[in-house]
C-alpha cells in the first residue's frame, strides 16, 4: 500500500497524512511543515542550512551518504558471430586472408562479373538487331479472324 507523503518545507522530512501543520503564505502557495517546532523556526527566519539536525544541513554537508562500494564494470568482449551466408570458420578465414591473397581474389572476381557482363551485352545486341530486321517491313495490317487465332 502506498501512503502519500508530503515533505516539510523547512526541514525536508516527510509528513504523513494526520500530521504536521498547513500554512498558506499571501501569495497563495500552501507549504507544509513537519512540527510546530519547524513551523517556528521557519516564522523567524532561520535558514535551515544553519541547524544541524535538518535533512538540508546534513546533505550541504555529506553527512548522509554511505560507503558505496563500487561495483565492477562489465569489460565488453568481441563476439564474432556468423552473417548469414557466411559460417563462423568462412569468416575467420576471409580475416586471416593474406593482402596479396584478397587482391588476387577480388580481381578474379572482377573478372568474372565483367565477363558475364560482356556476354549480356552480346546478346542485347543480337536480340537489337533481330527487333531492327523485323521493322524493316514497316506497318502490316492483319486481318482480325488471323489475330484471334494467334491467341
Amino acid at each position: 500500500m502506498v501512503i502519500k507523503t508530503d515533505l516539510c518545507y523547512f526541514t525536508e522530512c516527510k509528513v504523513f497524512p494526520g500530521h504536521g501543520l498547513r500554512y498558506v503564505r499571501k501569495d497563495g502557495k500552501m507549504l507544509t511543515f513537519l512540527n510546530a517546532k519547524s513551523f517556528s523556526l521557519h516564522m523567524q527566519r532561520k535558514k535551515a542550512q544553519r541547524l544541524r539536525w535538518t535533512l538540508v544541513w546534513r546533505r550541504k554537508h555529506k553527512a548522509t551518504q554511505k560507503k558505496v562500494v563500487k561495483k565492477k564494470g562489465k569489460k565488453t568482449v568481441k563476439v564474432v558471430r556468423a552473417i548469414a551466408g557466411l559460417s563462423l570458420d568462412d569468416l575467420k578465414k576471409r580475416r586471416d586472408m593474406k593482402p596479396t591473397a584478397r587482391k588476387a581474389k577480388t580481381a578474379a572476381a572482377v573478372k568474372s562479373v565483367k565477363a558475364r557482363k560482356k556476354t549480356s551485352d552480346d546478346k542485347k545486341k543480337k536480340s537489337k538487331d533481330y527487333a531492327k530486321t523485323r521493322q524493316s517491313k514497316g506497318f502490316v495490317k492483319i486481318p482480325k479472324a488471323r489475330m484471334k487465332m494467334r491467341k
